[in-house]
């Protein structure tokens, strides 16, 4: 006992002359060193992306100053929390590998991935820092059920954007000179989608979610397909699109970019396109908090701005 006590007192004493004279440090105190920089690297980047909104948001509140006072919060909170990470490294490290694990898990079998979490993550950010939002609509709107689903599924691909260039001008050609052509593209859109949309229930005991590009192979599927379909070749060629929830029910809309050129539309579709199908109708639409307008597309309604099937929202979803 005495032996291996005088062994370790001898042992410490010479990696102390070691560090003391400046040789080489041993593999151990190298491995030792590694481990402490790459765990101190860690928690630096953990402590950054926790603190960042933080940055932003309070750059949006307080824009006056510029970026000077968020980054100088940024640093202290990061700094804050960098200490107490190494304070409960354990428990971090432990509260990591748990999540980490899990993530692996829920990634394997398709559930919530890492590319989920970037998204969401990314997606807060656009949120806090887009000055057409109210904070209070940032922190209390209630999120769109489903919505990674529906945004992967609404993401177009070159055979969408190939499709919708030919529906964009399939129809109503004699308007190209107008300078609400790109309006007509979009309701072109619509038109072709619409007259050969037929609908089909999901499988049983399953809401699915076909991708745009499989939909307009078909044009056949619920609610969710057509809305998906519309909002994946409409953005394809310019136009911005957001799906609404109901308690029962999912469509879409069509942003009129400028609150000005909305009667001028309404003419449009009421006198030029769809003179058949408006008749005496009436125009249905939403108009935001922030004045913008959204035109009805609902794949119940035959014409843009037809009547809603259900006017209950529930929460928006717009498609970037």
């Amino acid at each position: 006992m005495e032996w291996k006590l005088w062994k370790n007192i001898k042992k410490k004493l010479k990696e102390e002359k070691r560090s003391a004279e400046g040789q080489p440090k041993t593999t151990r105190d190298i491995i030792r060193q590694q481990q402490t920089w790459v765990g101190w690297l860690i928690f630096f980047v953990l402590t950054s992306i926790m603190a960042f909104p933080l940055t932003v948001l309070i750059h949006r509140v307080v824009p006056q100053t510029g970026w000077f006072l968020p980054v100088v919060v940024q640093l202290i909170v990061s700094g804050g929390l960098l200490i107490l990470f190494r304070i409960f490294k354990f428990t971090v490290w432990t509260i990591i590998a748990l999540v980490l694990a899990g993530l692996g898990i829920s990634t394997a079998i398709g559930k919530y991935t890492y590319k989920d979490v970037g998204y969401d993550y990314l997606g807060f950010l656009y949120n806090i820092s887009n000055e057409k939002k109210s904070l209070s609509d940032v922190f209390s709107q209630r999120p769109f059920p489903r919505y990674r689903e529906f945004l992967k599924a609404s993401h177009f691909t070159p055979k969408v954007r190939q499709y919708s260039l030919k529906a964009a001008t399939k129809n109503f050609s004699k308007y190209k000179k107008d300078d609400l052509w790109n309006y007509v593209q979009y309701f072109s859109i619509f038109k072709e989608i619409n007259d050969q949309w037929q609908y089909v229930s999901d499988p049983t005991h399953r809401d699915y979610i076909a991708p745009a590009e499989e939909s307009l192979e078909t044009f056949c599927g619920d609610c969710d397909d057509y809305s998906v379909a519309v909002a994946a070749c409409i953005t394809s060629v310019g136009g911005t699109v957001r799906l609404v929830r109901t308690q029962t029910h999912v469509y879409p809309e069509l942003k009129i970019e400028d609150p000005k050129d909305f009667d001028r539309i309404k003419n449009l579709i009421r006198k030029k396109l769809f003179k058949k199908e408006v008749k005496k109708k009436k125009i249905y639409y939403h108009k935001d908090g922030y004045g913008d307008i959204w035109i009805n597309l609902d794949y119940t309604a035959k014409y843009p701005g037809g009547k809603f099937l259900r006017d209950d929202f529930v929460s928006v979803l717009e498609i970037p």
